[in-house]
């Protein structure tokens, strides 16, 4: 059997120390001693090009179509995420995108000209002309 040299062991043992360290924080978080992402005080805002524009906590739950004059979009937020359930624009590409739940994220309906977004403070939203 080959012997191993210093740098051998060394990398093993980092190796072997980050695996450990990984399997440690999946066990804490499936048993919720990890605290999940903190939604409190986040705003969801929902706003389009039209004008129209909805602010709700992230941390609560509401459903809601947005309409304008090219189509609608089903908003839900729920578990401390927002998504669109359902849209009847051409290309689905808001209702296929994942939930969103950190500041800064946002769902994008082009055909719809709709904008959902998570911030901190509302007033920090972008804004849409």
């Amino acid at each position: 059997m080959p012997k191993l040299k210093r740098g051998d062991r060394a990398l093993i043992i980092i190796g072997a120390t980050c695996l450990a360290a990984a399997a440690l924080w999946l066990a804490a978080g499936a048993l919720g001693l990890v605290p999940a992402a903190a939604t409190d005080g986040l705003t969801v805002v929902c706003q389009t090009r039209e004008g129209f524009r909805r602010e709700d906590p992230l941390d609560g739950d509401a459903r809601y179509t947005v309409e304008t004059s090219e189509g609608y979009n089903a908003v839900v937020i729920s578990n401390g995420q927002v998504e669109v359930a359902e849209a009847d624009c051409s290309n689905q590409v808001c209702v296929e995108h994942d939930p969103i739940d950190q500041v800064g994220e946002q769902i994008v309906c082009l055909p719809h000209g709709m904008v959902i977004e998570v911030v901190e403070n509302p007033d920090d939203a972008t804004v849409l002309n």
